[in-house]
């Protein structure tokens, strides 16, 4: 058996396993490195370089400083003010939904996600909204927020930017801005009208982390407060300005961390205990998995499946479809960058068979690989939510299976409006 196919067999093993749900997820992710170790098909390094991944770090610091002002009391003045104007939970969904966005496009998805968590939790604690949909809106807006500047999802947008401008075509700064603020207006539009309903609701007793569940006021001497909250600020600005400072941001996040503790908001102890173990497995724990599917060549495998799904049809809005499609399947399993790095030649390869400019396929391709909103393992933010917000491994799917087609359909209408697919 080639190692390719011992991948995808591994994979599909998985998946079942993780929808199922008949053992823990973390148990699936840590079977499935082990399984992938004892085939050989990656290395014990590669099976554990994910659990020393800038992520996670970032996630460890920004938990720390946004919980803060949960420890302090400020959250709860927060609340306070944020219910005078959204004082009904489906207007708390879309403030944070039009919140996270806005954010994310200056800042980095899982950065956005990881300053909502524990905020959100603070405001449930003390409103009683659900927590486990306001957090799932937190995550499906920081992932609009990716489209709305080439910096909201550097890594893709810049991948997709360099091919179109390498193929002679223009790229600025706001291109991605074209279909990524239809898209996000649309969002708004579906979770206002629709989508909410699907959202999970889950009971705020049902997660893990103990600083969350109790409602009871928080309270904190004035200048603990002030604290947090500059912390929190001088942590959102070393993010937005580290390619001025030279200071990454997961690096930002760690030093405005021991700074909490330092002021003494948190204790040293306490401050282990607010980064959920179960996150940073799910984390960590499905890095090999992709590994193995980039490269034993199974990851090309199932990128051929593509031409062989669209055969010698010409038609573009069908070969849109399967483009968006499996591309948007595959991200759900393994890194974004590398799908579209693999697909990119097969649809530029496509585009000059059926005669239409490359840049619109390439955009559709580019958008679908943000679709990474169907399973808790699909990327880095959605992975963030998954043990604050209890959710089981179907909830991503049940609640974004819609929005996806939604997408869909608006990228196979808009996309030839803004980039013609007939030069």
């Amino acid at each position: 058996m080639s190692p390719a196919t011992l991948t995808i067999i591994i994979l599909i093993c998985a998946v079942i396993s993780f929808l199922l749900e008949k053992i823990p997820v973390n148990m699936t992710v840590m079977l499935t490195l082990i399984a992938l170790v004892l085939t050989r098909l990656v290395t014990p390094k590669e099976a554990v370089a994910g659990f020393a991944s800038t992520t996670i770090l970032m996630l460890i610091g920004v938990v720390i400083v946004g919980s803060a002002l949960f420890e302090t009391g400020v959250c709860d003045k927060i609340a306070s003010v944020v219910t005078r104007f959204a004082k009904t939970e489906r207007q708390m969904i879309m403030a944070i939904l039009v919140l996270a966005s806005i954010m994310s496009a200056g800042l980095s998805n899982s950065g956005t996600v990881a300053v909502f968590i524990p905020i959100i939790m603070g405001i449930c604690a003390s409103t009683g909204f659900s927590h486990s949909k306001l957090l799932m809106s937190a995550f499906l807006g920081s992932m609009a927020g990716g489209r709305l500047t080439l910096v909201g999802d550097a890594a893709i947008n810049v991948l997709i930017g360099d091919q179109i401008k390498a193929l002679g075509y223009p790229f600025g700064f706001f291109e991605i801005s074209k279909i990524g603020l239809p898209l996000t207006l649309i969002m708004l539009a579906y979770m206002y009208f629709i989508g909410y309903k699907f959202l999970p609701d889950i009971k705020m007793s049902g997660i893990d982390d103990q600083l969350f569940t109790n409602s009871e006021p928080k309270t904190a001497p004035r200048w603990k407060q002030v604290a947090s909250v500059v912390v929190l600020l001088a942590v959102f600005v070393g993010m937005i300005f580290e390619n001025q400072t030279g200071i990454p941001s997961y690096m930002v996040a760690i030093i405005g961390a021991v700074a909490d503790v330092l002021l003494g908001i948190f204790t040293e102890k306490q401050a282990y205990q607010l980064v959920s173990i179960k996150t940073v497995i799910l984390l960590g724990g499905m890095t090999p998995l992709a590994t193995a599917l980039k490269n034993t060549g199974a990851a090309q495998i199932i990128a051929d499946q593509l031409i062989n799904i669209i055969g010698d049809s010409t038609n573009v809005y069908f070969i849109t479809i399967v483009i968006f499609a499996l591309t948007a399947v595959m991200t759900q399993f393994m890194s974004n960058v590398v799908t579209v790095t693999l697909l990119m030649p097969i649809v530029i390869a496509i585009a000059n068979t059926i005669g239409v400019v490359p840049s619109a396929l390439i955009m559709v391709l580019g958008i679908a690989s943000t679709m990474s909103i169907l399973t808790p393992i699909a990327c880095p933010p959605a992975n963030l939510i998954y043990s604050y917000g209890g959710y089981k491994f179907s909830d991503y799917l049940k609640s974004n299976i819609g929005l996806t087609l939604v997408f869909m359909v608006a990228c196979v209408l808009l996309i030839p409006i803004f980039w013609p697919l007939y030069g």
